[in-house]
């Protein structure tokens, strides 16, 4: 019954959303050189992608192209970005992840007609709440995610789940070329979501007056097709709110997960 609840409230959860509070985990090399030491750029900004909040997280992993799972040789926190520094050591694609990490409790939401609305904020909308409906309480919950390839892409450490809510590429993140396109699929406990949205924005986003990015609706097979027109950094991102996993501190969670790559000629 969790997981039905959970898919009716993905349809729609980011009806009409923002990018606010999105973090993006970007390298300095997208197809670096064999042992090559690279710096991880990891903040949340609403804007693609310039830092203005260090991503704090207790999960930050190096997922290898044979699947295995790793830290991050270093973490520093600075004032606005959380840089990781990694030497890659291995031929093939290797995946930079925050993990699913746990942020910030204390947003109310209720329930109504399968669609979680936020109450006593100065952030909510006005809306008529029944008496007796239960006040639910939150905590954001989030995934970021990049991609570096060395030689030919491997599958493995796209394929390693992580979190909840899943973007899962169909596409391979490193082969993405302009004129092409990058197909995904979304998923929340490994169940394909249908008419979820997810929102497409680049590099250079804050320099664009009213660039709120492109906003796409999943399939009912839980897919989604993107035409890559630009080339340069893009992200993609999809929130949705659900109810928490058993023996959580609240009874529901808000959970953002991204995807940032790069597009070339």
């Amino acid at each position: 019954m969790r997981t039905a609840i959970s898919l009716a409230v993905a349809a729609l959860a980011m009806a009409g959303a923002a990018m606010a509070d999105t973090a993006y985990i970007e390298p300095s090399e997208f197809a670096p050189q064999l042992d090559q030491t690279i710096t991880v750029e990891v903040s949340f900004n609403d804007d693609c992608c310039v830092p203005k909040y260090p991503v704090r997280s207790d999960a930050f992993a190096v997922i290898q192209p044979d699947g295995t799972m790793a830290p991050p040789d270093r973490i520093e926190l600075f004032a606005n970005s959380t840089m990781l520094e990694h030497t890659v050591s291995n031929p093939g694609t290797t995946r930079f992840s925050t993990g699913e990490r746990l942020g910030r409790k204390g947003g109310e939401y209720v329930l109504l007609d399968g669609a979680y609305h936020m109450v006593n904020s100065d952030e909510a909308e006005p809306i008529h709440v029944p008496d007796g409906t239960p006040i639910l309480s939150s905590q954001t919950a989030t995934v970021s995610d990049a991609y570096v390839t060395i030689g030919e892409p491997t599958w493995q450490s796209v394929e390693t789940a992580i979190g909840r809510l899943a973007i899962t590429p169909l596409t391979h993140p490193s082969s993405l070329e302009k004129g092409g396109s990058l197909s995904v699929l979304l998923s929340f406990d490994d169940e394909p979501l249908a008419n979820q949205a997810l929102v497409l924005t680049r590099s250079g986003q804050a320099e664009r007056l009213m660039d709120e990015g492109t906003t796409f609706t999943s399939d009912t097979a839980g897919r989604v097709h993107i035409p890559l027109e630009h080339l340069g950094t893009h992200l993609i991102m999809t929130r949705m709110q659900a109810p928490a996993p058993e023996g959580a501190d609240t009874d529901i969670r808000s959970y953002t997960t991204a995807l940032t790559f790069n597009v070339e000629m």
